[in-house]
């Protein structure tokens, strides 16, 4: 086993309170209090043991943890700074989970880790410390060459990629002579067949040499070491005596790096995450401030003009080591503190109490405490309080991403004085009523909490709101916008990637459209490309051309095609499609922006189609004779997965092809809920937008599926159309 390191991305929760350092201020008991570190086990070799603060702070911020209940997710953290300092839990039985670094198809330099399922219990009033062992995700892979090999081959390329599908280099790792000693990094999904590796150079003779493998059933947190080594004359392979040989290793550990989080600050009693308060005059009472760190505080610095008139100055007072007669003025005034240190923990916090004598006192207006704390191995953080002292009767609230849906949302505002009747107004501020008149919607009162639930907005549509009280009106306004209904992934059609075949999507991880470009791959073409030269937005359309697709005779008819869904299978020169993805949400209609130049249907093609071998219907040979002009079409619709193909039982439609067990899609299946469509039948050179309207099939049926199909040869099933029959596809919308 080599040497590894691990390093401990951040203690990402800390407890407030610490032994002998409890207070009722810094605990008010009943629930448990959870303490978290993240450990991150790493092959990866340094030369030096420490690393620099910039890439402490990079690993820690790439974290992405989870805490979940059996009611599901509860808490997502996205960078461990985003945590808070202590997490109160009820008691009962959770879960946590943590992810580390870049999750990057193929890579030298991106580590990605993850930790199994944590499970821990909460017990009230108790701390509970759990650690995440965040392990080595990667599939690794190195190669070396015996001595003898060297000899042998001059200039040796090794690469590796995976086998998942992907040939556009993306998933792949080129080693040469400038990185001997490389290590390559892969990430594996369920999709992934193993590692592909080809070995290629110069013989001693001058000959080209090349070999190819696979190594299967790979695993992560694995390195593959490819050995080529000279073998003697027993074994030729390509006219070289060489063989790879492939040494499977897991990635263990061994050293510690410790990389912890700067202090955290949270405001509380009051202060919103953003740390801010707002109440009336001479009714503020107690606020606070806490500090925890992962190491001794060495640095506190409170600052404010509320501190310059106490001990004058440019009030900046360090809490830390303030002796004599200013902190006694600051404690008189009521600015107090108290900080304490844990040696067995190594941890430490400082709370500072704003108290009532001085917050009540404070006049109308804005007053900010500023917060700069360093501790003892360098780190440092800052944070703003601010006390808004106003007498007007209410003020407004964010509104809580949370409480924001597609049409509705819950308006929040702070009630500061007695009113008989509050309430709000709102308007829409984008969209065509943007800016008409304020709408009242009357409030309810809970305490010092002001809220109205309002309806009937309009998904993805900007809004604001002001509270008022009697007769005033706050001038403050807080704007959000409604939940957007959800649109068709890459539906501009800007993502491809691959080139035999050409994938309408990022990478294989993100498809949601496909083609038939998986088959006509096989006889070196593409029937449906991105057009970077004419389309409606962006940089590029989607460009469906129907061509003939083969060797002399030898071959097929293949419409230019793109679905949702994907290609499964070719059997022979025919096609298996699955076509749908699970969709929630029923579209009124779709906009799609297209254009369509027909070719005319040749007699080989159409002879061929009516043949045998193919048996097109006779109305289909009726609708697209010899010597006809061909039409194009898309068309949307709303179904249920019935599927009874035992091999594909994750799609709602499975399309065979192939005459003899040829199954097509049915627009009036029992299965369907709504349909629609658009044919082309005219050229237009430039684009236009067409509307298709989805119609009722069978009203009841509750789809889980939404299926989008285009063809720029509608009888493309039959292997019948226009050669060079071509649709340019942009900017599909659902309409709700």
């Amino acid at each position: 086993m080599k040497s590894t390191y691990k390093y401990i991305a951040a203690s990402v929760l800390m407890a407030i309170a610490l032994t002998g350092c409890r207070d009722e201020h810094l605990m008010d008991g009943g629930e448990g209090t959870l303490r978290l570190s993240t450990t991150v086990n790493s092959e990866v070799e340094v030369v030096s043991r420490a690393l620099s603060a910039e890439q402490e702070q990079a690993l820690a911020e790439s974290a992405v943890i989870w805490i979940s209940n059996s009611k599901g997710l509860l808490y997502e953290y996205k960078g461990a700074s985003k945590v808070p300092a202590t997490l109160r839990l009820l008691s009962g039985h959770y879960t946590a989970e943590a992810w580390v670094g870049d999750s990057v198809p193929a890579s030298w330099d991106k580590t990605f880790y993850k930790s199994g399922f944590n499970g821990f219990d909460i017990a009230s009033g108790t701390n509970t410390d759990v650690t995440l062992k965040c392990r080595v995700a990667n599939t690794l892979a190195s190669v070396t060459y015996t001595e003898d090999a060297m000899n042998m081959l001059t200039s040796p390329v090794m690469t590796v990629g995976l086998d998942d599908g992907i040939t556009d280099g993306s998933h792949s790792l080129v080693f040469d002579e400038s990185n001997p000693d490389a290590k390559g990094r892969f990430m594996i999904n369920s999709r992934t067949k193993g590692l592909t590796w080809t070995l290629t150079g110069t013989e001693a003779d001058g000959s080209a040499f090349t070999k190819s493998g696979k190594i299967e059933n790979i695993k992560p947190a694995t390195e593959y070491r490819l050995n080529v080594k000279f073998v003697g004359q027993d074994i030729t392979v390509g006219g070289a005596y060489l063989e790879i040989e492939v040494e499977e290793e897991p990635v263990g550990d061994e050293s510690q790096i410790e990389v912890v989080l700067p202090p955290n600050i949270v405001g509380m009693l009051g202060f919103d995450k953003e740390g801010n308060f707002r109440g009336e005059e001479g009714k503020i009472d107690r606020k606070s401030m806490y500090i925890t760190a992962a190491a001794a505080l060495a640095d506190v610095e409170l600052s404010s003009s509320v501190i310059a008139g106490i001990v004058g100055g440019d009030g900046r007072v360090d809490l830390l080591h303030i002796e004599g007669a200013p902190k006694q003025a600051l404690n008189d005034a009521g600015i107090d503190w108290m900080y304490f240190y844990d040696e067995d923990t190594d941890m430490s916090g400082l709370r500072i109490n704003l108290e009532d004598e001085l917050t009540n006192a404070l006049p109308e207006g804005d007053h900010t405490f500023d917060i700069m704390a360093e501790d003892a191995l360098g780190k440092t953080s800052t944070a703003t309080f601010t006390i808004t002292v106003t007498n007007a009767p209410v003020a407004p609230s964010p509104v809580q991403e949370s409480n924001i849906s597609y049409t509705s949302a819950t308006l929040e505002a702070q009630k500061l004085k007695e009113a008989s009747e509050y309430g709000f107004e709102i308007r829409q501020v984008t969209g065509s009523r943007a800016y008409e008149d304020w709408t009242r919607v009357p409030a309810t009162v809970s305490g010092s909490r002001i809220y109205a639930e309002v309806s009937d907005l309009k998904p993805g549509t900007t809004y604001e709101s002001r509270p008022y009280a009697d007769d005033y009106v706050s001038p403050e306004t807080v704007t959000f916008t409604t939940v957007a209904y959800p649109q068709l992934p890459n539906s501009g059609f800007e993502e491809f990637s691959g080139t035999s075949p050409l994938l309408i999507c990022a990478n294989e991880a993100s498809m949601f459209w496909d083609s038939g470009n998986h088959g006509s791959a096989t006889m070196s073409k593409n029937v449906t490309e991105k057009d970077n030269s004419f389309f409606h937005s962006g940089s590029s359309s989607i460009k469906l051309k129907s061509q003939f697709v083969g060797v002399g005779s030898i071959g097929k008819f293949a419409a230019g095609n793109v679905f949702v869904g994907k290609y499964l299978e070719t059997q022979g020169t025919d096609g298996v499609l699955g076509w749908g993805r699970e969709w929630n949400f029923a579209p009124k209609a779709l906009t799609v922006w297209a254009s369509y130049r027909p070719g005319t249907i040749q007699e080989s093609v159409y002879k061929k189609a009516a043949g045998s071998s193919i048996g097109a219907p006779q109305e289909v040979l009726d609708e697209f004779p010899s010597g006809g002009t061909d039409k194009g079409i898309i068309y949307v619709a709303l179904v249920r997965n019935d599927s009874s193909d035992a091999a594909y039982p994750d799609y709602p439609v499975v399309v065979r092809t192939k005459k003899e067990s040829r199954k097509l899609f049915d627009k009036n299946g029992t299965n369907v809920k709504a349909y629609g469509e658009v044919v082309f039948t005219e050229s237009t050179s430039e684009f236009k937008q067409y509307t298709i309207t989805l119609h009722d099939v069978n009203p009841d049926v509750q789809f889980t599926h939404i299926v989008v199909v285009a063809s720029a040869s509608k009888a493309g099933d039959y292997f019948l159309g226009g050669e060079g029959s071509t649709l340019w596809l942009d900017d599909i919308e659902l309409v709700y």
